[in-house]
């Protein structure tokens, strides 16, 4: 009973983060969901969500494919899967799977949504089909609809969640009424509110070149991980894009990717200063003075023009 209650709150709490785009932290805890056989095949289908809306589609269809191997989903639910796999190899340009996928689905279920004018599309050698906004499968409910049908548990969570939220004007809500009273998140640890930015102010402290390198943070033990791209750095900060989302105050690991595919450029540990819609700023706060050198050394020679 124990380990089918720890099923549910993962599977809950990972559709919030999912919903939050903090993919991630919702893969891992996806992840621990699946265990429980009654939860795998879902949980599957949730990882291959996240996956694919993280840009990274090929293991997306591996989950789509672990998710079609369990036992416990309807045949609606499978055809909704194979439908998003489908989509997914259209993506990597795979159409002949593709079409295979579909020619499975409209064997089973003629009427399908658009299979038949996707096998069309496709057959024609026109390239991907159109998307197509059908009905919304349950694994893919708003965050308000699963709201309702959380455990007691979650709906404490999810509640503690949103007025963190709200405190650090993610929803656009009003500032505490305490100037420099701090906020915590759910776990009650402080965080400092976002800092409006302003780059003239930025840029006259520490000057920051712009650059396109692939980036890898992680916090410690890894409850948050995720994937960005640099667009400016110095050797005391940088702007990085990302679809995970972090909070500010948090201290992150951070390995930047030169160009030349060279060893990762390690940055023993980065504070978030301040976040906007998919990007966010690090100030370098523990770097190695032979890091550093690599830093201006990338300032220097990986700069992008435009």
């Amino acid at each position: 009973m124990d380990q089918q209650k720890a099923a549910v709150e993962c599977y809950e709490r990972a559709l919030v983060l999912k919903q939050l785009r903090m993919f991630y932290p919702a893969i891992d805890d996806f992840r621990k969901a699946a265990a429980n056989p009654r939860y795998a095949g879902k949980a599957h289908v949730q990882i291959a969500l996240c996956l694919k809306a993280a840009g990274r589609p090929e293991e997306a269809i591996m989950a789509f494919r672990q998710a079609l191997a369990s036992p416990t989903l309807s045949p609606e639910e499978q055809r909704h899967i194979l439908y998003h796999m489908g989509q997914t190899l259209e993506s990597l340009g795979r159409y002949a799977e593709s079409l295979e996928v579909y020619g499975w689905i409209r064997k089973e279920d003629p009427g399908f949504r658009d299979v038949t004018q996707r096998i069309k599309h496709l057959s024609s050698g026109r390239g991907p089909a159109p998307q197509h906004r059908g009905a919304v499968p349950v694994w893919k409910k708003d965050l308000g609809t699963l709201a309702r049908e959380f455990t007691p548990h979650m709906v404490s969570w999810l509640e503690q969640t949103g007025e963190w939220m709200k405190s650090q004007q993610l929803f656009g809500s009003k500032k505490p009424s305490h100037a420099g009273e701090g906020t915590q998140a759910p776990s009650g640890r402080p965080y400092s509110r976002p800092a409006k930015r302003d780059r003239t102010q930025e840029s006259r402290r520490h000057p920051r070149v712009p650059v396109r390198l692939r980036s890898h943070f992680s916090t410690k033990g890894r409850m948050l991980t995720g994937e960005g791209e640099l667009r400016d750095l110095s050797p005391w900060g940088c702007r990085l894009t990302s679809p995970v989302a972090v909070p500010v105050g948090e201290n992150l690991e951070c390995y930047i990717f030169p160009k030349d595919e060279g060893r990762p450029v390690v940055i023993d540990g980065a504070t978030v200063r301040w976040i906007n819609s998919h990007e966010f700023g690090l100030a370098f706060t523990n770097v190695r003075p032979n890091v550093q050198r690599q830093i201006a050394q990338l300032c220097r020679t990986q700069t992008v023009v435009g």
